[in-house]
């Protein structure tokens, strides 16, 4: 879509009056008004007039200013900001990633849904095995950022307080500076070595922990914001599932990237704006970062967040 160098003025200005926490519809008297325009409100309606009927304003009713339609929203953010070039290639560790969906969230009271790498791919520390009840052992993985995987395994017929403790010491052995992957097959190829009580059972106890793990997993920080700015009355369904929608849509695309509410069937929400940015380890593609924001959020300040995550 072509805009005159005069439209683009008015439709940037509407934007940044409507995405400025308020949403009120902009009249044109305000833009007219605006520092550095120098143009008069009649001309500023005839602009208007002309986005409207592009489909990126509309009036809500007479006389009452234009407000940007989703599509306007989503044209704004395309054309004017250069967001394939914010948090290309962005390697935070987990920490940095929670740390930045709490500071969006706070402070611009939206909603944060990240995912977690997938527990298959972290390095092991240490392992210890639990007595958990009369049926059950907890394994519990212990990654280095200290976050426990657990997963509960079969207890050998002949339990024991010492068969456990030897069971977890060869745990240990085998899944030292090791991640779940490869640590799956160092228990299968090193299986003669494990306590002979336990070799009846280790293929068992194997297949259990391969269900188990490697799970997708994520986490929503500030759901209320969308629940009580948007005066909702219905769940919402955000977390792994609509994270898989953000990636099919946005397969192999790096940088920051725009979605409506409407474009996913996982919000069925209207004025809503999607920030999606994908993050890596090693180089390796982990998930996505995404920042779910009513369209009269401080987008722009948002943005500039997202400009501070180092390249």
């Amino acid at each position: 879509m072509k805009l005159n160098p005069r439209d683009e003025q008015i439709l940037c200005a509407v934007m940044r009056h409507y995405c400025n926490g308020d949403g009120q519809p902009v009249a044109s008297s305000k833009i007219a008004q605006q520092d550095g325009l120098s143009i008069c409100s009649a001309t500023v309606r005839n602009s208007m007039a002309r986005l409207e009927n592009k489909g990126l304003l509309y009036s809500p009713h007479t006389s009452a200013g234009r407000v940007p339609t989703d599509q306007g929203v989503k044209f704004w953010l395309q054309e004017f900001f250069p967001l394939t070039d914010v948090a290309v290639h962005w390697q935070p560790d987990q920490s940095a990633i929670v740390s930045f969906a709490h500071l969006l969230s706070q402070n611009f009271q939206v909603c944060c849904c990240v995912g977690l790498p997938q527990v298959s791919s972290k390095q092991m520390f240490r392992v210890e095995v639990l007595d958990f009840d009369r049926k059950n052992w907890l394994v519990l993985l212990i990654d280095r950022a200290g976050q426990s995987h657990n997963i509960c395994i079969d207890k050998p017929v002949d339990d024991s307080d010492a068969l456990r403790y030897q069971f977890a010491a060869w745990m240990n052995t085998v899944f030292s500076q090791q991640n779940l992957v490869e640590g799956l097959h160092r228990m299968r190829a090193m299986a003669h070595s494990a306590p002979p009580s336990c070799h009846h059972i280790l293929a068992q106890w194997t297949k259990q922990l391969s269900q188990q793990l490697g799970s997708d997993n994520a986490i929503v920080v500030g759901e209320r914001y969308l629940y009580n700015r948007l005066e909702l009355d219905k769940e919402i369904n955000i977390g792994v599932g609509f994270l898989e929608q953000v990636e099919d849509r946005l397969a192999f695309k790096d940088g920051v990237s725009v979605l409506l509410g409407g474009e996913l069937s996982m919000l069925d929400l209207g004025r809503v704006v999607v920030l999606s940015v994908p993050y890596f380890s090693k180089g390796q593609y982990q998930s996505r970062f995404c920042a779910i924001c009513p369209a009269d959020s401080k987008i722009e300040a948002i943005l500039t967040e997202f400009k501070k995550l180092p390249q």
